[in-house]
């Protein structure tokens, strides 16, 4: 996979779970916050994890690391 492309997989994962967290945050019930923290945290953790990984990555392919 190539760095773009792993880039692009994180933005998307990170953005997918901030809307989920956003639109969960317009109704208050109890669902709603299992979806917060269930399904909007796990896609913005995922997404940060997917960045990291493909910085450490491409910094240990250059040298840098």
């Amino acid at each position: 996979m190539s760095t773009l492309r792993a880039v692009q997989i994180a933005l998307v994962l990170c953005i997918a779970g901030l809307a989920v967290q956003l639109l969960t945050s317009l109704f208050w019930s109890p669902i709603s916050f299992i979806l917060f923290a269930s399904v909007g945290v796990t896609l913005v953790v995922c997404g940060t994890l997917v960045f990291i990984w493909t910085v450490l990555r491409e910094l240990r392919h250059t040298g840098a690391l």
